[in-house]
């Protein structure tokens, strides 16, 4: 596609006006140099007081928005199962896109899109918030002091799933949601960039027995790492704990972690997890990605997450549920 004029705005669609996507909404609008012009949603009421409020027009079928709005970039916000096939008309008609994780249901879906979005040359991005985030990065200077690394291990604990501000109701279904698809992503993200490459899975979930639909309440399992260090998985839901998701790493000179998501902390010998200061500022994970995607729109530099990586994700989650079902090892598939 062509360099974008640096004086007229970029124009944003936005497809799925759900949590997420309002949440996102709010950083493209602060963003001076992006005019979100177009909106969507197959609740019309929503769609149409979403779009009043940014002066732009609403629709409730994407194909009819694509076809009519004048756009430079289409924030995919619906949910996972329909990622897919709506991303694919985006990338045919040739606008550059953000999607929403996990990338799609399944790898094949997940590679599809990839291979679309580099054939159109197109900008592709997947949102995920911990991307460059400062406490990540100090992160992953500290699993670099601490030595070779011994083992690690994600803990992923929720008091409610869906959690209370989640209204969409397929977070909690097997079909799409559950928090190894849902929350998995963010901290898969982090592994596969700062660990390395995860070459095989075992898993085990726990559903509830009165209802098929549901997503997992627990679930335990072990990522397998080129080279063979292990990264031991657990997740548990609806207990009377706090939100916990952290990752803790052990190298054979000290303990590296990040706790509260995004909170570094450090242990040499045997001493206790104590909090690293973050040297740069928080800048919020929206405007981040907001800032990024204009810089790539525009055909200059922008550090974003691209399709890619959604696509490493989407292996080893497909390995994951796999691997649950048969009840043994299984491979991840190469991308």
């Amino acid at each position: 596609m062509k360099r974008q004029d640096s004086v007229s705005p970029v124009r944003v669609g936005v497809i799925g006006l759900g949590a997420i996507g309002q949440s996102l909404l709010k950083a493209l609008t602060a963003h001076p140099e992006m005019q979100v012009t177009a909106v969507c949603d197959v609740n019309a009421a929503l769609a149409e007081t979403t779009a009043r409020t940014l002066s732009a027009s609403a629709w409730t079928d994407h194909q009819s928005l694509l076809a009519a709005a004048d756009l430079d970039l289409v924030y995919v916000a619906v949910p996972p199962q329909y990622h897919h096939a709506i991303t694919l008309d985006v990338i045919a008609s040739g606008r550059h896109v953000l999607c929403e994780k996990p990338l799609a249901l399944t790898l094949s879906e997940a590679q599809d899109m990839h291979r679309a979005a580099q054939a159109a040359g197109i900008v592709h991005a997947l949102n995920l918030p911990l991307h460059m985030d400062p406490g990540i990065e100090t992160f992953r200077r500290l699993v670099r002091e601490v030595g070779p690394l011994r083992r690690a291990e994600l803990t992923l604990v929720f008091p409610q799933w869906p959690r209370p501000w989640q209204h969409n109701p397929w977070i909690g279904g097997r079909a799409q949601g559950g928090p190894v698809r849902e929350v998995g992503p963010h901290m898969l993200h982090v592994i596969l960039t700062t660990l390395g490459k995860v070459t095989r899975v075992w898993a085990h979930a726990e559903y509830p027995a009165h209802d098929p639909a549901a997503c997992e309440t627990a679930a335990l399992g072990t990522f397998e790492l080129e080279g063979g260090s292990l990264v031991v998985v657990s997740c548990l839901t609806n207990v009377p704990r706090p939100e916990q998701v952290s990752l803790t790493v052990y190298g054979s000179n000290g303990t590296a972690g990040l706790v509260n998501w995004a909170s570094p902390v450090l242990a040499w010998d045997q001493g206790p997890l104590e909090a690293v200061a973050v040297g740069e500022p928080r800048v919020p994970a929206g405007e981040r990605l907001v800032h990024a995607l204009v810089s790539r729109v525009r055909g200059e530099p922008g550090d974003l997450v691209d399709f890619s990586m959604g696509v490493r994700i989407q292996a080893v989650l497909e390995a994951w549920e796999r691997s649950s079902a048969v009840g043994s090892w299984v491979d991840v598939p190469s991308t």
